[in-house]
């Protein structure tokens, strides 16, 4: 029996109103059917939707509801997320797709990014986020190598902002990107909210979006009452809990403003985890699944080691060999000297890289000679997280997470400054950087960037001397200074080199000679001169109204950023002893010598 077909109801152009009781539906807008199934692939449905409305598929993303609820949209981005899409909806003959896409500016040498001169605004610095799926690794901004999530913690981070400049910033950002949407978060009488928590949380969107600021008359878990913070406007709103229940209802409400939202950067609604929150919102929205499989390369730091496998049920976390290296030099009780350390290193790097069990067991045996606590530390070091032999995830040869220190770095060199001023000078930076990649790929005649190109010719050249035995199936043998198994269909070999690098190993290219296969279809697509360009074929926009960093020897336009208001802690405080250094020195009654009493006078 053929397998049940789903018709996906293609959805574009219309936009997403948003009831009382948090429910979405779509209206307007142009339909069209597509059928799927099981079999049919995400980059072949993506390009089919694309072709129907002419769209770039760059600039698509395609979300659905799940059964029964029409309040959480779910993204598309791969295979699996189309599969389980199509499982949900077994028992239905059709399901809503929606498609929506963004417009992408081109831009040329004509429109370079603007200078670091120019005054530009934080509210419009927006990266375009590719939607283009990663498969869970996440595009490392040096040659295209893909790589996973850098967490370097070394740097130290700028200090943070006042809350008020922090209030400032975020309501500014948030009413130029969630107006639209947060505008109809606050409804009027009746409307409802599952407890005071999302009521306030609904409040707060809606003046930003709205561009006022309010004050609490009544503020408690079954009251709250509000109103315009300018002075004599009539805005009001009082909301109290529905008896009997959690439910959360506006009771009265004066949606009538006279004031022009004057006083709402003197307001304190974006605090540090609202913005946090914001944050966090946006990335689930975006290129970040939390059931996809990331690598994550960073320190062992407490709390990051259990958020990863709290929030990523799929993730691994690669600890850096870099900081491994020197807690390791740090908790060795026994003192060594400078040699043996530079061996027990060596010999702790060895291990990390091993491809194979015997590789990995040979430099910890080398440990053990040396420092019996050595080797125990290493046993106990967790080596799934660090050694290539039992590493789970895929991190492509990147052992330490220095690969992200430029970013921290231009953080460092900006932490002085004002955090909108800052926050610019990045923007800057990060301008130059894409315009400077995407003008140097360009001019690249490589189907892999010239890094990876360059290695897979090293490969290349090792594979000549190398003897394959044929089999019919997928699995060959190859012999050389030692005997290896390659698997094609699963992008495989005994040697491990390929699945670390993400490049066919020698062997794996000397099967690929003997059969009449392209060693670069077997490459990483992340490897290839087309990723690297899409990487960095969209720009930051310039924006216009920002001030900028002051020169030293200028006083004029000088931006002041106070620190936050000092709370006085509980208690009573506490009071230093002042200690007088110098002490009065003893002197003699009886002969009026000093540093001794009569007692001990030797004078008689």
């Amino acid at each position: 029996m053929a397998e049940k077909k789903l018709i996906a109801i293609c959805q574009s152009g219309g936009d997403f109103v948003t009831h009382k009781d948090g429910s979405l539906s779509y209206n307007g807008g142009d339909a069209h059917a597509i059928d799927i199934d099981n079999d049919t692939l995400f980059d072949d449905f993506k390009m089919e939707i694309a072709e129907m409305w002419n769209y770039n598929p760059v600039t698509m993303t395609i979300k659905y509801f799940l059964p029964g609820n029409k309040k959480t949209l779910i993204t598309i981005s791969n295979d699996k997320d189309l599969k389980r899409m199509i499982n949900f909806h077994e028992d239905s003959i059709t399901t809503d797709v929606y498609v929506i896409t963004r417009e992408v500016i081109a831009h040329d040498i004509s429109n370079m990014p603007a200078s670091r001169s120019s005054r530009t605004t934080i509210s419009e610095a927006v990266v375009p986020v590719d939607d283009t799926p990663v498969d869970g690794i996440i595009v490392n901004s040096v040659e295209a190598e893909p790589l996973i999530v850098d967490v370097p913690m070394d740097s130290t981070p700028p200090p943070p902002p006042p809350p008020s400049t922090i209030a400032a910033t975020a309501a500014n950002i948030a009413k130029h990107l969630k107006a639209v949407e947060w505008e109809n978060t606050i409804t009027g009488v009746d409307q409802r909210f599952t407890n005071v928590h999302e009521f306030r949380e609904a409040l707060r969107k809606y003046s930003i979006a709205h561009g006022f600021a309010y004050k609490f008359i009544k503020n408690d878990s079954h009251r709250v009452t509000v109103k315009c913070k300018s002075e004599g406007c009539p805005w009001r709103l009082h909301a109290s809990r529905l008896s009997t229940t959690q439910l959360f209802c506006i009771k009265k409400m004066s949606s009538t403003h006279t004031c022009d939202g004057a006083v709402l950067t003197t307001g304190n609604q974006a605090t540090t985890n609202w913005v946090a929150d914001i944050i966090k919102q946006k990335l689930r929205d975006s290129s970040v699944s939390t059931s996809r499989s990331i690598t994550f390369v960073a320190d062992i730091q407490k709390g990051l080691r259990e958020s990863i496998a709290e929030v990523f049920e799929n993730g691994y976390h690669g600890y850096c060999l870099r900081y491994l290296t020197e807690s390791f030099k740090r908790d060795l009780k026994t003192q060594f000297s400078n040699e043996v350390k530079r061996l027990l290193v060596a010999d702790f790097y060895a291990a990390a890289y091993a491809p194979k069990l015997e590789g990995f067991q040979r430099s910890t045996e080398s440990i053990k000679v040396i420092s019996a606590e050595a080797y125990n530390w290493v046993v106990a070091s967790k080596p799934e997280h660090w050694a290539n032999v039992f590493f789970g995830g895929a991190r492509y040869n990147h052992m330490t997470s220095n690969f992200g220190e430029m970013f921290y770095r231009w953080v460092s060199e900006a932490h002085e400054l004002p955090i909108t001023q800052m926050v610019d000078v990045i923007r800057g930076k990060m301008m130059e950087l894409i315009y400077t990649r995407r003008v140097d790929s360009n001019q690249w005649l490589t189907r892999l960037t010239p890094s990876m190109e360059q290695k897979l010719q090293k490969e290349t050249m090792k594979s000549r001397s190398l003897e394959v035995l044929f089999s019919p199936g997928s699995i060959f043998e190859v012999r050389g200074d030692s005997i290896e198994k390659v698997d094609i269909d699963h992008w495989d070999c005994s040697c491990k080199g390929w699945h670390l690098t993400g490049l066919p190993c020698c062997h794996a290219i000397a099967v690929f000679e003997c059969i009449g296969r392209n060693p670069y279809d077997y490459c990483s697509r992340y490897f290839t001169t087309e990723s690297y360009r899409l990487t960095y074929s969209q720009s930051i926009n310039p924006v216009p109204n920002i001030d900028m960093p002051i020169k030293k020897d200028s006083s004029e336009g000088t931006v002041l950023v106070t620190p936050p208001p000092a709370r006085r802690t509980p208690g009573r405080p506490k009071t230093q002893r002042i200690q007088d250094l110098d002490k009065r020195k003893l002197q003699c009654s009886r002969c009026k010598g000093f540093g001794h009493n009569k007692s001990t006078c030797k004078s008689i």
